[in-house]
């Protein structure tokens, strides 16, 4: 499970989850497991587990062969077009936020 944190005066929790809820585009993101409201205004969301990261699977794997990292990176470039689709600007991105929803990635 991965744990978001969001601060109160940035946005309402209600606001976060009714956006979340309102992604068209299945698998396009994590499922919410819960929301918890901690001490100083934070509220965390609680994303449902995925199985693996691309950061941990190419340094697994060490070497991709051609048509595999094609396949991949296709599927990596998808997902930030989906979310430029939607008004969503990704920003820092890294292997470790590019998430396999199922076990065959």
């Amino acid at each position: 499970m991965k744990i978001r944190g969001v601060d109160r005066g940035r946005q309402s929790c209600e606001a976060l989850l009714q956006a979340h809820y309102d992604w068209k585009a299945p698998g396009a993101a994590s499922g919410v497991a819960g929301v918890v409201e901690a001490s100083g205004g934070r509220r965390y969301l609680l994303l449902e587990g995925h199985h693996g990261d691309l950061h941990a699977y190419v340094r697994a794997r060490r070497r991709l062969r051609e048509p595999e990292a094609r396949r991949l990176f296709r599927q990596a470039a998808r997902a930030v077009a989906t979310c430029h689709e939607y008004g969503v600007v990704l920003r820092n991105l890294k292997l470790r936020k590019f998430v396999f929803a199922d076990e065959t990635r």
